[in-house]
């Protein structure tokens, strides 16, 4: 389902990395001219609304921007690429075709681009041309685009970002599909968002509308909190992408993992 969410602002006092501004920048303007619909998803989303909006701690920290871009095909995906590399400021990684370098810094950053929409196969699923050897789970990110945050972050450029709920269920199945590998930052990751939701410009909500929730809680915060997000991931979940979800807490490793 689509979610509408106010539009965000950057706090003065909290400003993005110049070199983060400048290379999404570069990405919006390229998805524009080729009239694509994207997204920020990743680390960088999580530390955009909780640090930059919000003014709480963000979690880890990280150099790198993951982009959600619907596409129709390949041929359209690459044209993305190529116009990115135009502009002088990316080039390719070998061996790894969702990932470009930003080399106008003396900082390391890359991008890191996933498309999904027309190319997905059993409606989760994209296999990489040319051999489709590499293969990405993109459960989530039709649903992430339908429920993004437009988020003003500097003053003549606003850009989707991906919302706490969208970011928590797609680190659900990024944890399900690493397993066992990486399953320790993958639930600290989950967690932080978690115990960060009240606090996320969620706590009038909390008092007002949301009050049944605190109630539940026993007037914990951060429990009741805890409770809006999972709400609000259910709300924004297509049911295959509910039911993988489900199937996760369901398993009686899960919380081994």
């Amino acid at each position: 389902m689509s979610v509408i969410w106010p539009t965000l602002t950057i706090r003065p006092d909290k400003p993005l990395e110049a070199t983060q501004l400048e290379t999404m920048r570069h990405v919006d303007a390229v998805a524009r001219s080729l009239g694509l619909r994207y997204f920020v998803a990743g680390a960088l989303a999580r530390v955009i609304l909780l640090e930059h909006v919000h003014g709480q701690r963000p979690g880890p920290a990280t150099r790198d921007i993951d982009f959600g871009v619907t596409v129709e095909d390949w041929p359209t995906f690459q044209s993305l690429k190529n116009g990115l590399v135009d502009t002088g400021a990316f080039e390719t990684s070998p061996g790894a075709e969702h990932r470009l370098i930003y080399v106008l810094s003396p900082h390391r950053l890359w991008i890191d681009l996933v498309p999904f929409g027309g190319i997905e196969q059993d409606g989760r699923m994209i296999a990489w041309p040319p051999d489709r050897a590499m293969v990405m789970n993109v459960a989530g990110f039709s649903e992430a685009a339908d429920a993004a945050i437009a988020v003003e972050i500097a003053p003549d450029l606003t850009v989707a970002i991906a919302s706490l709920p969208s970011l928590a269920v797609l680190k659900l199945i990024t944890w399900l599909d690493r397993w066992p590998d990486n399953r320790g930052k993958d639930a600290q990751d989950f967690f932080h968002i978690l115990s960060r939701y009240a606090e996320a410009g969620n706590m009038d909500r909390l008092y007002d509308t949301e009050q049944a929730l605190m109630v539940r809680a026993d007037f914990d915060p951060d429990l009741a909190g805890a409770g809006l997000l999972g709400k609000e991931a259910a709300q924004l979940c297509l049911p295959e992408t509910a039911s993988l979800i489900s199937g996760l807490f369901s398993h009686s490793q899960t919380f081994e993992r």
